[in-house]
């Protein structure tokens, strides 16, 4: 009995700590994705790159200057989704209008994000913004 009882107080501890780290994560979660959007939101595309994953492609410096040429518009983000305990999806429309034309455009953009437990992170995986005209 004392083992049974022993080995339960353990499985809810570990569930306990469990949820603890999940909610810590949602956390973080939230606050990069406020964060990231903030940056974003106002162009400010050198410190986007700092939430690339390590691992994750690097725009060109062509890439980088064509999005400084673009002002955003406007930022509208959907609820991430969970794909994994450790990723997530997010899907954003972007409006930006091009500085030296003026044009106007629209693009969805879907966002993975995922946790890094050894730096207790959440990192852009999927890459900057390409901000492609929809039609």
């Amino acid at each position: 009995m004392g083992l049974t009882l022993r080995t339960l107080l353990f499985a809810i501890l570990a569930m306990l700590a469990a949820c603890s780290s999940t909610r810590e994560q949602d956390k973080l979660l939230d606050a990069i994705l406020d964060q990231y959007a903030a940056t974003i939101r106002w162009g400010n595309v050198d410190e986007a790159i700092g939430f690339l994953a390590p691992d994750a492609a690097k725009p060109t410096a062509f890439e980088i200057e064509r999005l400084k040429q673009l002002q955003i518009a406007g930022y509208r983000e959907q609820p991430p989704t969970l794909l994994s305990p450790t990723e997530v999806e997010q899907v954003v429309q972007l409006d930006f209008v091009n500085r030296h034309t003026q044009e106007s455009r629209s693009t969805i953009e879907r966002m993975r994000w995922r946790y890094d437990a050894a730096a207790k992170r959440w990192w852009l995986v999927s890459g900057l913004p390409k901000l492609r005209a929809s039609n």
